[in-house]
């Protein structure tokens, strides 16, 4: 094992294969789980998996918690809940591909909030980057259909799957305000406890609305998927190949994410990768390419990991 945490960049495919089958199996349980529930319980078994050293957290640094609060709840908001249960949400009306080559779009939608929310210089080729990938989420949306595009008809899970990208992005600006004074598994772990205990009134009430359709084997075991493996497998995975090899290389492994996420979906739930999607996503990447030719940009994209 100790030999194995010392190969970077097999780490970094792990991540990255675990990330990318998060929306293949959020696509599989919309069918019998509702959004909230969903999140819950995955947050729900990732604290189980990780309360010994919450609980060593919380008693060791609980006046860096009270003193963060505001801003721990907000990253809890957007990252640990936003993110995933917008994402949930929007496999009820779109494809499991679709939401990962959207969510390729993250280090976009970061660059640019960040420029019109805290002031951060945008360079011609951030602008550039910016519009190619634009054109390649308008492509996936509408499907290629430029007469979507003028009547305006998009399909509703992947404008959700926006917003949730876009809740991804919030979460990745303000932690910047936060690093520094509390350690990366202290965000962690404060965040996911936070976002936890939120969930669980929002999930009693949406049981109470709309009723589990049925738990089976399958549904279980994608369940203990994303609770276990992207959602602290990935982050652990992450933080250990970027101490070894450093943001800027560790980046280019996200754009991995969209690539395994299509290929679950075909496997698994049998989804076709058509040409829009591959147009789509040509463009998504054509974009990245550009903004990485940056290094400090390349390090900015570091914080779009999806360790929640």
């Amino acid at each position: 094992m100790k030999k194995l945490s010392n190969f970077p960049y097999l780490l970094l495919v792990g991540a990255s294969l675990f990330w990318g089958g998060n929306a293949v199996a959020g696509k599989f349980l919309s069918g019998a789980l509702p959004p909230v529930t969903i999140s819950f319980i995955r947050l729900a078994i990732s604290v189980l998996i990780v309360s010994p050293f919450l609980i060593r957290l919380f008693k060791e640094e609980m006046p860096a918690f009270r003193k963060h609060f505001k801003l721990l709840l907000f990253l809890s908001i957007t990252g640990v809940i936003g993110f995933n249960l917008l994402l949930y949400w929007a496999l009820n009306y779109t494809t499991a591909i679709n939401s990962a080559l959207l969510n390729s779009t993250s280090p976009l939608f970061i660059f640019l909030l960040s420029f019109l929310l805290i002031g951060d210089k945008l360079e011609l080729k951030d602008f550039a980057s910016l519009a190619i990938s634009f054109t390649g989420v308008l492509f996936v949306i509408t499907e290629g259909s430029v007469e979507r595009l003028v009547s305006l008809q998009f399909n509703t899970g992947d404008l959700i799957m926006v917003l949730a990208v876009i809740s991804w992005a919030l979460y990745s600006i303000f932690i910047k305000k936060i690093s520094g004074k509390l350690s990366s598994f202290a965000i962690f772990g404060f965040t996911l406890t936070i976002g936890f205990i939120l969930m669980i009134p929002a999930a009693a009430i949406e049981l109470s609305y709309v009723p589990v359709k049925g738990i089976d084997t399958g549904e279980w075991l994608a369940l203990f998927y994303i609770g276990v493996f992207p959602s602290v497998c990935s982050f652990l995975l992450w933080n250990r190949a970027v101490a070894l090899i450093g943001p800027a290389k560790s980046s280019i492994f996200l754009n991995l994410i969209p690539v395994f996420g299509a290929m679950f979906a075909f496997f698994w739930l049998g989804e076709v990768i058509t040409v829009p999607q591959m147009v789509g996503g040509l463009l998504v990447f054509s974009g990245l390419f550009i903004s990485s030719l940056s290094k400090k940009r390349s390090v900015q994209m570091v914080e779009e990991t999806k360790g929640y």
